[in-house]
């Protein structure tokens, strides 16, 4: 009887384990991508990249780099080294005054003209003025000590016989106290125009020169103020030492 039991209980539980157990067919069935949900289908991932650039210097250690350097260069004025002397009239007359001027070493002639013919401001602030016109002049050329300065004849023409006879004393005092830098100094000073040689006043003949004739810084010293032109005086005949005659 007991034997009878066991098989009646033994009997549903093999049918039970029976119905669990593995299917042994292997067989793989493929899956359908598109009875998928689309949660599970889609599967794309946004990946968002952040690249940052280091710059790195170039130098290696131990390498020595030369530094960059600026050169400024700042060009100065010429130092003034040379003195000329300089001849203005006195106001609106005929006296003249020397006016020493400090220029560049060597100064040339058109230097020196450039500051009769257009003087600074600090020369009018001195009482003195120029008749010297700037285009009074054509040219002016030195040659074994004696200058040749060629008057324009249009300018000639513009200006009065009195400014005239003053600019003549202003070049001759001016260019006679000048040291040329290549040919020495200036002993005397010629007039022409058109070419041909030009008579001016000149005190110390009281009239005209002949045309073209040299003058000298003496012919026109007695304009210069504080000076007076040499004086001739006629002194009396000494006494006579015979002994005076009795009439009869």
């Amino acid at each position: 009887m007991r034997r009878r039991l066991a098989l009646s209980v033994a009997t549903p539980l093999l049918l039970l384990v029976a119905s669990c157990a593995i299917p042994t067919d292997e067989t793989t069935t493929p899956i359908d991508p598109d009875a998928l949900p689309p949660a599970i289908v889609d599967t794309t991932t946004t990946t968002t990249t952040t690249t940052t650039t280091t710059t790195v210097p170039t130098t290696e250690p131990g390498v020595s780099v030369p530094a960059t350097t600026t050169t400024t260069t700042t060009t100065l004025p010429p130092t003034l080294t040379a003195p000329v002397v300089i001849y203005y009239t006195i106001g609106s007359s005929d006296d003249v005054r020397p006016l020493q001027r400090q220029l560049a070493a060597d100064p040339t002639l058109t230097e020196l003209l450039g500051q009769l013919s257009s003087p600074l401001p600090d020369v009018a602030a001195l009482g003195l003025r120029t008749s010297v016109r700037p285009n009074l002049m054509e040219s002016v050329t030195v040659d074994r000590g004696t200058a040749t300065v060629a008057l324009d004849s249009l300018e000639l023409g513009r200006i009065s016989d009195t400014t005239l006879r003053r600019a003549i004393s202003q070049l001759v005092l001016t260019l006679t106290s000048f040291r040329t830098p290549d040919q020495g100094a200036i002993g005397t000073v010629r007039f022409e125009t058109d070419g041909e040689g030009f008579a001016v006043f000149v005190p110390a003949f009281g009239g005209q020169s002949d045309p073209g004739e040299p003058l000298a810084f003496s012919d026109f010293a007695s304009l210069i103020a504080g000076t007076s032109a040499s004086t001739t005086t006629t002194l009396p005949p000494p006494p006579s030492t015979d002994p005076p005659t009795t009439a009869s």
